[in-house]
């Protein structure tokens, strides 16, 4: 399934405008530092609670990481890999999108999922949080799968599951969504923080 991933990334064309105009603040804040020129890493997760998933009964979402990068380069470029759990399913699912910084002021990123499979938008909550946006559902992945097939009926997002707020965390947390197996040893070594 990762081979099929990475076959649709060699394709994706960055699908909203950057633009070197864009405030540069909230990328800032994304990364937790100013990333130049370099690559930089921020990894966000969210636990959900028993408590909130009963006020949310529409919410199927349980848990959901999401990696956050960019690459080293003048023209910048962006990409998120998101991990989701269900309420009725114990394997989590994943999405990965190539992303743009912004011109509409509504957003920090704007992402595009691989072949044609959706959007999702980032945008900053405050300097330890992000706020995760998904106006329709998005094509999701089975990592585990040896090939792509159908996804069991409760891979899918609920009517209440639009708008997630997550929180900084430590980089490790985030391996499951590193597909590059240089960058992961550098995470597991510490020698890529964020």
């Amino acid at each position: 399934m990762r081979r099929a991933v990475a076959a649709c990334l060699m394709l994706v064309v960055t699908v909203l405008p950057g633009s070197a105009l864009a405030d540069q603040s909230d990328v800032v804040k994304i990364f937790g530092r100013d990333p130049g020129t370099g690559d930089a890493h921020a990894c966000f997760v969210r636990h959900y609670t028993k408590a909130h998933l009963k006020s949310h009964p529409d919410q199927n979402v349980t848990d959901m990481i999401a990696y956050v990068t960019k690459q080293a380069g003048l023209d910048a470029y962006y990409a998120i890999n998101l991990q989701v759990n269900f309420r009725q399913l114990l394997k989590p699912f994943q999405i990965s999108g190539s992303c743009s910084q912004s011109t509409d002021g509504e957003q920090t990123l704007g992402c595009g999922v691989e072949c044609d499979g959706g959007s999702l938008s980032v945008r900053v909550k405050n300097e330890s949080s992000i706020l995760v946006e998904i106006p329709d559902s998005v094509r999701l992945f089975d990592a585990s799968a040896t090939e792509e097939g159908d996804l069991p009926q409760g891979a899918r997002f609920g009517s209440d599951d639009k708008l997630f707020r997550l929180d900084r965390t430590d980089l490790k947390d985030c391996l499951p969504v590193i597909y590059d197996d240089e960058i992961k040893a550098k995470v597991m070594s510490g020698a890529i923080t964020q």
